[in-house]
């Protein structure tokens, strides 16, 4: 089995065709463009991209383009001479120079900004660059993967993106199909969590219950794959005998331990014609709305921000209390997400697994 097939599991059409065309793709150096929800499995497909084809030898590295500043991306990318700035104590190879006739894989490309996908977008153009500080151009032969988990065309629309990049990128382009359209391949990705568990611990656990497999079944799967795998790994380090199970009220309920439910402050401000004393406590976040005379709009806001609360809230389980990674797995930028912990006066790192 290649490596393509053996890391892009799933038996279901979508993926069947989306590895033959990986296969297909990986022969040829162009720039390819990855599209798909967040924890969908972008970086594995470029992975095969590069090692299922003729530059399986040469360096893949992979950045997350949201960790960057301007001028870091420029030095990390580019490289500088010594003296280029205040801490430029020594030269420095950038990826260009390093990783020349491998791959540089760029996730999350949509949140560069324009600034830089300009100094990128030439690079693409002319094959060449320079170091900071340095007058002499080089040549480079890398090649670009880039992915995004949101709509490109519509950033394009609202000027955050450019148009120039956007067909630079777009040679060839593959969409990874979200879980809940693939959800054939869940007893084969849970199968292979499983395994992956149990070499890590050292454990030999059999596979998972009959009813956690109708919930993982019937789950929408908004954080995808990776969400998939978190939920493998809890209810794996949760299970009393060979098999991963879960209890009478399940994960669908969101079932947290007791400790890792959110402590409300109790003195947040009234929102005029909501609820009587403004705290979400578990009792507000299991219940529907009983308060009939309720005008609709008040009703609504309710319902909204009990979902947010409970829909950030198990995030933060599933992460350990990593408000990053919760972030990323939903989709949301990290500030957005961490307005939402703020704004129901979670505490983040009080949250843990048990």
């Amino acid at each position: 089995m290649n490596i393509i097939d053996s890391n892009i599991i799933g038996k279901s059409q979508v993926i069947v065709q989306m590895r033959n065309s990986i296969k297909t793709m990986a022969q040829y150096p162009a720039t390819v463009l990855i599209t798909g929800e967040t924890g969908t499995g972008k970086e594995l497909v470029a992975r095969g991209l590069h090692y299922g084809g003729g530059l399986a030898n040469k360096p893949f590295i992979a950045i997350n383009c949201s960790t960057f500043s301007d001028e870091l991306f420029a030095s990390e990318l580019f490289g500088y001479k010594k003296g280029a700035f205040t801490d430029a104590k020594n030269d420095k190879e950038g990826l260009l120079s390093s990783v020349n006739g491998g791959t540089i894989f760029l996730d999350e490309i949509d949140s560069l900004s324009l600034k830089s996908q300009a100094a990128l977008l030439r690079v693409l153009q002319e094959s060449e660059f320079r170091p900071i500080g340095s007058n002499e151009v080089l040549k480079t032969n890398v090649r670009f993967i880039a992915a995004a988990n949101c709509d490109l065309e519509l950033k394009i629309e609202h000027h955050d993106f450019r148009q120039d990049l956007y067909f630079r990128l777009f040679i060839l382009s593959i969409k990874v199909p979200a879980l809940r359209d693939r959800k054939e391949d869940i007893a084969l990705l849970v199968e292979h969590f499983i395994e992956k568990l149990n070499s890590q611990y050292g454990l030999n656990k059999k596979g998972a219950s009959d009813r956690l497999m109708s919930w993982f079944y019937s789950h929408y799967w908004p954080g995808n794959i990776r969400e998939l795998e978190n939920s493998v790994h809890r209810y794996y380090l949760l299970a009393n005998g060979e098999l991963l199970d879960t209890s009478e009220t399940p994960e669908a309920n969101f079932d947290f331990p007791p400790s890792a439910l959110p402590r409300y402050i109790h003195d947040k401000p009234k929102h005029n014609g909501s609820y009587e004393n403004n705290i979400i406590n578990e009792s507000d976040l299991n219940s529907d709305i009983q308060d009939s005379d309720l005008i609709f709009s008040s009703a609504k806001r309710l319902a909204i921000e009990k979902f947010e609360a409970k829909f950030v809230s198990r995030l933060l389980v599933l992460t350990n209390g990593n408000v990053t990674k919760a972030a990323s797995l939903c989709g949301k930028e990290r500030r957005a997400f961490g307005k939402l912990v703020k704004k129901y006066h979670i505490k983040s790192n009080e949250i843990h697994l048990y």
